[in-house]
C-alpha cells in the first residue's frame, strides 16, 4: 500500500444562505481522468479548514466509484473522513456508490477536514465525495 499525492478538481462548493447564524454547506470532490486513484493506493485530499467563529456540523457525505469502462466498480473500497481533532470521523467499506452516514459530527473552529480514500481494486478508478452540513456561527 503507497500514498499517492493527487491534484483534485472541485467542481463546485456552495454556501447558500439559510438564516443569519447557518448555512448550508456542501463540497464536491472528485479524483478522475488524469488523477484516478491507482489501484491498491490512497488518495487523500485536504477538503476544508473551519474559519475562526464559525463550527461546522457535517452530516452526511456521498461516495460513488467508476472503474475504467465507466460503470460503477464493483470491488471494495474504503473511505475515511478524519478531522485535526480529535481525529476519525467515520469511515466505512464501500462498493459502488453508497452514503456515509455521520451522524452529525460537530467539526469545531479552525480544525481541518481530510478524506482517505483506498481503491482495493486492480483498476483505476474515479472517484466522486459530496460532503454535506451545516456551517453555523459560534455562539459567544
Amino acid at each position: 500500500m503507497r500514498l499517492v499525492p493527487f491534484a483534485i478538481e472541485v467542481r463546485k462548493t456552495v454556501f447558500p444562505s439559510y438564516s443569519a447564524a447557518e448555512q448550508l454547506w456542501s463540497y464536491l470532490l472528485e479524483f478522475k481522468d488524469e488523477n484516478k486513484v491507482p489501484p491498491f493506493s490512497i488518495a487523500s485530499a485536504k477538503i476544508y479548514t473551519v474559519p475562526e467563529g464559525y463550527e461546522l456540523l457535517l452530516r452526511s457525505s456521498m461516495v460513488g466509484v467508476t472503474g475504467e469502462r465507466g460503470i460503477a466498480s464493483n470491488a471494495t473500497h474504503k473511505v475515511w473522513i478524519v478531522i485535526t481533532t480529535p481525529g476519525v470521523l467515520g469511515d466505512r467499506y464501500i462498493i459502488r456508490t453508497d452514503a456515509l452516514a455521520l451522524g452529525a459530527q460537530l467539526v469545531p473552529e479552525s480544525a481541518s477536514l481530510y478524506v482517505y480514500f483506498h481503491n482495493q481494486s486492480s483498476e483505476y478508478v474515479s472517484v466522486t465525495i459530496n460532503f454535506i452540513g451545516t456551517l453555523r456561527k459560534k455562539v459567544q
